[in-house]
């Protein structure tokens, strides 16, 4: 509660000597998401310095909502191996200029609060399913909300205020990986990207892309894979069919789980609002433009543009996401049509999931029952095998198609048998 007075004490701008200055928009209750932490599944975490990009190109220099320079971290291996990872953060998004101005003076909206050491680990597995604990590891921090997507050149005006903005996620990203280029990622022999939350979408929307720098630039990488953790975020309506109207973006009526917008409606406007686009300086994928050329925000969402995608992934997911059923399904399940409402989300999951694991696919999953975002996936079993297991099976080819998904066929935490304090609680 602190932090958030602080960052709304920080939104109020500078005023003429005597005039009354109006309350500072507040920030988008959906930020709540940075309590769900979403940590890289395994390998070895140590302390590596902050690293800052340089703002040198003008209008495409790299930058945070803020416009300070975009910051990273990276862990070089100290055994000369080739594996890479490429772990990037999630922290839900902003869904008009107010939320992101207010992410601009906080960690999701700047690096002149990150810290100076950070971590980063490796999600190369071995056979066993244990992770690497020795690879070339880039963190890469989320500071643009709009999972890396977004480009505008120029300042963007924040309504209401004397603010601007600046949107540059995809050249953040493409920057860091000029960087890992540079650094020896050319010999690598092994890639994996992955993410959390907004950075599971990250690692959906960008596996293609950094896979086709990888196919030019660095001839002896054969393994390209993807390892998207809680990125499958639902097309989906909220529980009351609120639209966020008559108050619309930038009101606090908007962004707030009640009454707001459904997440579709959020995820469209960020479309607009920060660029995103199918040009080569955009982030978004051509072929799923064919698809959705009347609706192209849709490109933005994990189930409609996953099935273009080239580069092989696994994700790890819930059916019953605590993050999706507080923000998309906007409900807390209090009520009796609220839990009916949680297990047709459910329902609904797996359905906008089915093309993922139909027919002779190359990509694989765990799907857990329990309510959680920050899952505990090094304890979650089925079919005799943890997630890293599953997932290591799948990377080492021992299983392949349909069998390379895993799916818990029971109702919210394991019809009630989980005990694990991130499961939260049914009814």
């Amino acid at each position: 509660m602190a932090a958030l007075i602080l960052a709304l004490a920080l939104l109020a701008p500078a005023y003429a000597l005597g005039a009354a200055a109006p309350p500072p928009p507040p920030c988008n209750p959906e930020l709540y998401a940075a309590q769900f932490p979403v940590e890289p599944l395994g390998g070895n975490l140590s302390q590596v310095p902050l690293i800052l990009l340089p703002q040198d190109k003008g209008g495409d220099s790299p930058a945070c909502l803020d416009g300070s320079p975009y910051g990273f971290y990276f862990q070089k291996s100290t055994t000369g191996s080739k594996k890479w990872t490429i772990f990037i953060d999630g922290g839900g998004w902003c869904y008009d200029e107010v939320d992101c101005l207010c992410r601009s003076k906080m960690h999701l909206g700047t690096s002149t609060v990150l810290p100076k050491m950070g971590g980063c680990s490796c999600m190369n597995p071995n056979e066993d399913g244990s992770m690497d604990d020795d690879c070339n590891c880039i963190h890469m921090p989320y500071s643009d909300g709009a999972s890396f997507s977004g480009f505008r050149s120029d300042p963007w005006p924040v309504p209401g205020t004397n603010e601007t903005l600046h949107f540059r996620g995809i050249k953040n990203f493409d920057a860091v990986v000029d960087f890992a280029m540079g650094q020896g990622m050319t010999e690598a022999t092994e890639f994996v990207v992955t993410g959390g939350s907004a950075g599971g979408l990250s690692t959906f929307l960008h596996a293609d892309r950094v896979a086709n720098r990888l196919k030019k630039e660095a001839p002896n990488c054969k393994k390209i894979r993807a390892a998207p953790v809680v990125g499958y975020f639902l097309d989906h309506d909220n529980f009351k069919h609120t639209d966020g109207y008559p108050g619309g973006p930038n009101s606090p009526q908007w962004s707030t789980p009640g009454t707001g917008a459904n997440y579709t409606f959020w995820m469209k406007y960020i479309y607009s609002m920060q660029n995103l686009s199918f040009a080569a300086d955009g982030a978004l994928m051509p072929a799923c433009q064919q698809k959705h050329a009347d609706e192209p925000w849709l490109c933005f969402m994990s189930p409609h543009m996953q099935d273009v995608m080239e580069t092989p992934f696994f994700m790890f997911n819930s059916k019953y996401d605590a993050w999706q059923l507080g923000n998309i399904f906007q409900s807390s399940w209090e009520t009796k049509a609220e839990q009916d409402g949680v297990l047709q989300y459910g329902l609904d999951f797996m359905k906008q999931l089915y093309p993922v694991y139909n027919g002779e696919t190359q990509n694989g999953g765990m799907i857990t029952s329990c309510i959680c975002h920050g899952c505990p996936w090094q304890d979650l079993t089925l079919e005799g095998k943890n997630s890293y297991q599953h997932y290591a099976d799948w990377f080492y080819g021992k299983t392949t198609g349909a069998a390379s998904t895993h799916i818990d066929p029971s109702l919210p935490n394991g019809n009630g048998t989980f005990t694990f304090p991130s499961c939260s609680k049914f009814p």
